[in-house]
């Protein structure tokens, strides 16, 4: 799996130990992204947005008009 950011990849690699004992391979991460262009910061996922609702919706037929 390839790193999203530089920052992630910082991170993995200045702490290997702790996330090897974690059976994290940094190695093929590191490999999976090699050549790769990777921003600064990865962005914030966006949010989705909440479905309208159609419960309180009546035909207008059912009005009687």
């Amino acid at each position: 799996m390839p790193f999203k950011s530089q920052a992630q990849q910082a991170y993995f690699n200045a702490n290997r130990g702790k996330l090897e004992a974690q059976g994290v391979n940094v190695d093929e991460w590191n490999a999976a992204s090699e050549g790769k262009t990777l921003p600064q910061r990865a962005g914030k996922p966006k949010k989705a947005k909440p479905k309208r609702s159609s419960a309180g919706y009546v035909p207008l037929t059912d009005l009687g008009m």
